[in-house]
Parts: structure tokens; C-alpha cells; sequence
């Protein structure tokens, strides 16, 4: 909040300019008043004010002179001055030492409370154009760093850059610690400021280590808060790994995000911290973690995560949950299986990518035009085993969802008639027991459902059969016979003969064609 100071040799209008309107309103405190130049002059060298009011008449210094004196040592202090009458001499002194406003005596509340909106917007200006500075500041830093930990920067070009930026590089050793705020809906840059996130985080580190130490905070090209120890002495890198688990908790608990942090090797050579930073990144490029905890915390480089994982499962028993179209068991189905086959809390991220794009592309291989994109966009975004199980449900009950769209509106009787038969294409199926639930007669049903739909209802439901007979003879190893009975066809003979009235050719020949 800015602060106002009242300077007049007149008690009562020194005091009364702190209720002559609600200064609170425009995010101003009364920091105090005077009734003379001298005494507010030393009041203001001992704690500076943003808005100085005051008269120019008054003992022992005027209010020009304490203006002049008051400039000197706080350049960006703003004035108003009273006046009981009008001199041009005086507004033109003001007006060169840069005062906002000359207000004649009675004051008018208007014409003050119009001159601090003035102020009070130009305070906003000069705070957004220092924001901004700041921010080029934040970022030039970061790209420079950036370039560092890369190798992508000369060592003379980044002793350069790192003076004019105030990176310190008189320290011999170097640990990089990496820590992912974990956020799989949404980058971190969407939920936070990074480079502002990155200076809070620093301050929290800085908190945990030796004071003859310094921690260099930046975010990398993939939103990743890198902090950089630098010290003297190497024992002091062991207290760095001790209060690292801490520090992540810390960031959990100021982003209400789970945070995944890496250390590496320490680095004797200020200028090979690439190294370092290179083995803490390539965790997160190797594994997904459990994330049970709301932070996880590694230390050095992969041993038994890089062991290979051999993936076992059963796709057509999968393929036939797809046909049938039942979202609980495929969800159960895939659950089990990247929670099941992966229960560790560091899982090898290729394995598990793997299983969960089989399981995917499983499902969008059904659909009569399917979109691939978004089943490999996300997965660089994936850290946890939850959020790729998220993922994978999300993308396969889409895909389902795409596969049965109806394309056009119908009409209450006829939607009720067609998910009766996605539901239980299995089942014996006939438009009179559907036509009594519904309480209408067949006829008039069947006759509104081939308006409707353009095919009667016994061929339709022919047809859906054919549709889901043709993915599993295409998609499973499954008999032929066994095909017939899971899609609602007691009688293999005529099952063929409805096959190929539908589908043009054979079961045999399809499959045939296929595999050819």
C-alpha cells in the first residue's frame, strides 16, 4: 500500500487533510504529519512516503525547499502543494521540481481526489512497466542458464552473460537438484508463473543450506524448477541431499501439486554441470512413478528401473470387451493391466507406454475413421502411473463413444429400440416383446423405426451383428462357430448365410482377406 505525508504550519488542516476523503480507497495509508519543513524532512529520511501534500508557506523550511530535499533522497516521492493564495512564482517553481498539482486554500475535494486517481494511475504504469523489466530480466536469466546446463553457450559468452546477470561462478562445486511439479491436465505455465514460482522456490532452498552457499533457481524448456548448489566445500553437498525431500514437501505445499524431485553427482568442474543435470533429467525420461506420496524423491542415477520389463496380456480376451462395448469391464480390464503388471513405485516408463498405447490403438482401430493424435499428444505430459491409467480410459471410452454416435436424432420409441440392441445384440431380440414393454403396437413400432432408421428392425439388428461377427473375426483368433453364438446365431448355417447377405463375402473369406 502507498503512503501519504501532510505537512502544514496550520494543526488543524495538517490533521484534517487525513479525513477530508477515505484515502483507503485508492490503496493509500496516512504515514503521519507535520507542521514544518524540518521536522517532516527528517520524518521522511527515516521512513520514505510515496505522496507528499504539502503548504508552501511555513517556518523554518517551505514546502518548496523540503520538495528539493526531499527529491535528493527519494526520487520517486510525488507531490501536491497547498497554497493559501496564488503566486505565479511559486507555480512556476513547482512546476520545475515536478509537483502533480497546485491546490488553492479552501482545498477542493474534487479537484484533490482528481489529482490522486492521476497519481494513483501513474503508479500503476511505473509498477507494470517495472514488472515487466523484471520479467525480461527473469527470462534473459533463464535463457542463459538454460544454455548453460545444455552446453549450448560458450564458456567466455557465459562468463559474460553470467556477470551481467549477477550468476555467481566463483564457487567450485556444483550439485543439480530437478524437481517436477507434477500437473498431467495442465502445463505448470498455464497454473502458475514460472519464473516467479522459480524465485519462491529458490528462497525455500536457500533456507536449508550453509550461508557461505548460494542456489541458483531457474525453470527449464520443459517447465522442470532447476536448483544448482554451488559451494566451497563438497561436505556440504550431503546436507543439500539430507534437506531435499523437505524442500520438495515445501513446493507440494505452496502449489497443492505433487512434486517429483532428482538429484545427481556432484560436479567439480563449475563448468561441466551439464553432466549433472543431464542425469537427474534422464529419470524422468525413464520412469513413471506410483506417486502414492504427495512427493517422491531419487537419488543418483537408475539402477534396476532400467532393467526391461516383458509385458504379458491377453488382447483378445481385450478385443472382446471393445466389441461388447461395456465400459466397466474394460475399465477393470485395463486397470489390471498397467496397475497390475507395473507395482513398483519406479516403473520403466518405456514398458508402461508401450501397454498403454496397444491398449489404445486397440480401441481406435474399431472406429471407421479414427484421430491417432490424441492418443500419443498426452504422453509426454504422463509422470504417474494413475494419470497415463486416466489417460488410456479416457481416450478408449472416447473412442467407443465414437464408434456408436448416432448420427442423427430420433425419436424416444426408437432410441429405447436401438439401445436395447447394443446392449443385447446377444439375446434373442424380437420387435413384439419390445413393443409390450413399450406398450405399442408392433406394427405401428416397426413401421415408425424403419421411417426412422431406413431399415426394418429385423435387419438392423442382423446388420449390428454382422458389424460386431466381422470385428471379431478380424480382430481375435476366435472360431467361427464360437463367433456365431457370442453375436446372438444358434444356427451356424444361417449365421453364414447372413453374412454373407451383409457382408458381401464369407466369414472364412473375410478373415482371409484380412490376414492376407
Amino acid at each position: 500500500m502507498k503512503k501519504v505525508f501532510f505537512v502544514d504550519d496550520e494543526p488543524l488542516i495538517a490533521q484534517g487533510l487525513s479525513s477530508i476523503t477515505d484515502w483507503l480507497q485508492y490503496g493509500i495509508e496516512i504515514a503521519g504529519s507535520a507542521n514544518d519543513g524540518e521536522t517532516a524532512l527528517q520524518q521522511i529520511k527515516e521512513e520514505p512516503v510515496d505522496l507528499l501534500i504539502t503548504d508552501i508557506m511555513m517556518p523554518r523550511m517551505n514546502g518548496l525547499e523540503l520538495i528539493r530535499r526531499v527529491k535528493q533522497i527519494h526520487p520517486r516521492t510525488r507531490f501536491i502543494v497547498l497554497s493559501g493564495y496564488e503566486e505565479f512564482e511559486y507555480v512556476k517553481v513547482g512546476i520545475t521540481l515536478g509537483i502533480e498539482n497546485y491546490i488553492l486554500k479552501p482545498i477542493n475535494i474534487d479537484e484533490l481526489e482528481s489529482t490522486i486517481r492521476h497519481i494513483r494511475g501513474d503508479w500503476e504504469r511505473e509498477e507494470l512497466n517495472l514488472f515487466r523489466y523484471e520479467e525480461d530480466w527473469r527470462v534473459l536469466r533463464s535463457n542463459i542458464l538454460q544454455r548453460w546446463v545444455l552446453g549450448e553457450i560458450e564458456g567466455q559468452e557465459f562468463k559474460h552473460r553470467a556477470e551481467l546477470l549477477g550468476i555467481p561462478l566463483n564457487y567450485k562445486y556444483v550439485q543439480a537438484l530437478v524437481f517436477r511439479v507434477i500437473s498431467e491436465e495442465k502445463p505448470i505455465s498455464r497454473l502458475y508463473r514460472l519464473h516467479g514460482l522459480s524465485e519462491e522456490c529458490g528462497v525455500i532452498a536457500r533456507e536449508t543450506i550453509d550461508s557461505e552457499d548460494e542456489v541458483i533457481c531457474f525453470p527449464d524448456a520443459d517447465e522442470d524448477l532447476v536448483m544448482l548448489y554451488v559451494s566451497d566445500d563438497p561436505e556440504h553437498h550431503q546436507s543439500i541431499l539430507e534437506n531435499a525431500p523437505a524442500t520438495a514437501r515445501r513446493i507440494s505445499e505452496m502449489t497443492g501439486l505433487p512434486v517429483w524431485a532428482v538429484s545427481s553427482a556432484v560436479s567439480s568442474d563449475f563448468y561441466g554441470v551439464q553432466d549433472s543435470y543431464k542425469q537427474a533429467k534422464q529419470v524422468f525420461q525413464q520412469c513413471l512413478i506410483s506417486c502414492q506420496d504427495r512427493t517422491v524423491y531419487m537419488n543418483g542415477p537408475l539402477t534396476k528401473v532400467e532393467e526391461s520389463h516383458s509385458v504379458i496380456w491377453d488382447q483378445e480376451q481385450y478385443v472382446r470387451l471393445l466389441i461388447d462395448g461395456k465400459q466397466e469391464p474394460i475399465i477393470e480390464f485395463i486397470e489390471s493391466m498397467l496397475l497390475g503388471q507395473f507395482e513398483n513405485d519406479i516403473i520403466p516408463r518405456s514398458e508402461c507406454m508401450n501397454m498403454a498405447i496397444q491398449l489404445m490403438l486397440s480401441a481406435k482401430d474399431m472406429e471407421d475413421r479414427p484421430d491417432y493424435s490424441e492418443v500419443f499428444a498426452a504422453l509426454a505430459r504422463m509422470n504417474t502411473i494413475q494419470g497415463l491409467i486416466r489417460h488410456v480410459i479416457s481416450v478408449v471410452q472416447r473412442s467407443l463413444g465414437n464408434r456408436d454416435t448416432v448420427q442423427q436424432e430420433y425419436s424416444g420409441h426408437v432410441a429405447m429400440l436401438l439401445e436395447q440392441v447394443k446392449e443385447h445384440y446377444a439375446e434373442e431380440l424380437s420387435l413384439k416383446t419390445l413393443s409390450q414393454k413399450l406398450d405399442m403396437h408392433p406394427n405401428y413400432l416397426g413401421q415408425l423405426f424403419q421411417q426412422e432408421v431406413g431399415l426394418s428392425f429385423s435387419d438392423y439388428v442382423n446388420q449390428y451383428r454382422i458389424e460386431k461377427a466381422t470385428q471379431l473375426l478380424i480382430h481375435t483368433d476366435q472360431k467361427t462357430a464360437e463367433i456365431a453364438v457370442s453375436v446372438g446365431y444358434t444356427d451356424t448355417s444361417y449365421f453364414y448365410r447372413q453374412f454373407k447377405k451383409y457382408a458381401g463375402v464369407s466369414p472364412t473369406e473375410l478373415r482371409h482377406m484380412y490376414t492376407k
